[in-house]
């Protein structure tokens, strides 16, 4: 039903809609990539890039003096230290957070909604990835969180192409008590997964953020067409969780109210049991409650 589904909408005409309604991410997301990618790079590479954007880094510097990022460590004043203090990796995440954010800004169409909501939840979820990747034992934390901060990107673009739309099966979910997505699949509306999959890949922005934003309600492994790798399975697998866990603690709204829990099979895959989940979760609730600070400090830094 999905694939054929996703097949009956034009979503080349929504990218290109997209492309002239939504920002795209700075020039310095891919610099920075780029840089990332490659292991000869020095800091000093990554402080000139920072540098060549005095805005960007007067962001930087704001969010990365945050409790969420600093921790106990002294303050970081320049871009220099704050290369030195927080690593490549979680630098590039600070500019990924407060690029797509400017997405989540603009009026609202209706009460029950709002993209600074969907913000939070969002943020939320890359909390959560990036915590329990940590509490697995798993490396990359920092692409978890990439990855979970931009699963819903696809609702910004529905949103913003057509609020009212989006708001109906927004109130279809509500009123039904239905997951958002199979909202989508009843009123064969524009899929939020598949086309946030087609913003990333217009981005430029890693296969595995593309696989997860892809398939991040498509729990079983079996259906996820086109992704091989285990690893980038044990990210999708982590994300669903870290999408529910944040939706079970009202950590922001995504337009609906319910969604299914993981499965057993997917805590299995996670070398996790059921048991285990409501200490996952006060690890998680940790993690969102010190992310209210950043929650209030990177919004006003779209003004």
């Amino acid at each position: 039903m999905s694939y054929q589904q996703v097949q009956k909408i034009d979503y080349d005409l929504l990218i290109q809609q997209i492309q002239r309604n939504l920002p795209t991410l700075p020039t310095i997301v891919n610099e920075l990539t780029n840089i990332l990618n490659n292991p000869d790079s020095s800091t000093f590479a990554v402080e000139e890039i920072m540098t060549s954007d005095q805005s960007m880094t007067m962001k930087i510097l704001r969010v990365a003096n945050t409790a969420f990022y600093r921790g106990a460590r002294d303050r970081v004043a320049d871009a220099g230290e704050a290369v030195g203090t927080l690593g490549f990796e979680k630098i590039r995440n600070v500019i990924l957070t407060s690029s797509v954010f400017e997405m989540f800004t603009g009026p609202s169409a209706d009460r029950k909604f709002s993209l600074e909501d969907l913000w939070k939840h969002s943020l939320g979820v890359a909390v959560a990835s990036s915590a329990l990747t940590k509490f697995l034992g798993r490396p990359g934390h920092d692409r978890a969180y990439t990855c979970g901060l931009v699963h819903d990107i696809g609702k910004v673009a529905r949103y913003k192409l057509n609020p009212e739309e989006f708001i109906n099966d927004c109130q279809y979910a509500l009123d039904k008590g239905m997951d958002f997505f199979r909202v989508e699949l009843a009123n064969q509306t524009p899929r939020h997964d598949y086309l946030g999959y087609l913003i990333c890949r217009n981005w430029g922005l890693s296969r595995h953020v593309e696989a997860v934003v892809r398939w991040h309600h498509e729990s079983n492994p079996e259906n996820r067409t086109g992704v091989h790798a285990d690893e980038t399975h044990e990210i999708i697998d982590i994300v669903v969780l870290a999408n529910w866990i944040v939706h079970v603690s009202k950590f922001g709204f995504s337009g609906h109210d319910q969604t299914p829990p993981p499965s057993d099979a997917l805590l299995s895959r996670l070398c996790l049991v059921r048991e285990q989940v409501p200490m996952l979760m006060e690890t998680v609730q940790r993690e969102l409650d010190t992310t209210e600070e950043f929650v209030n400090v990177i919004e006003p830094m779209s003004s």
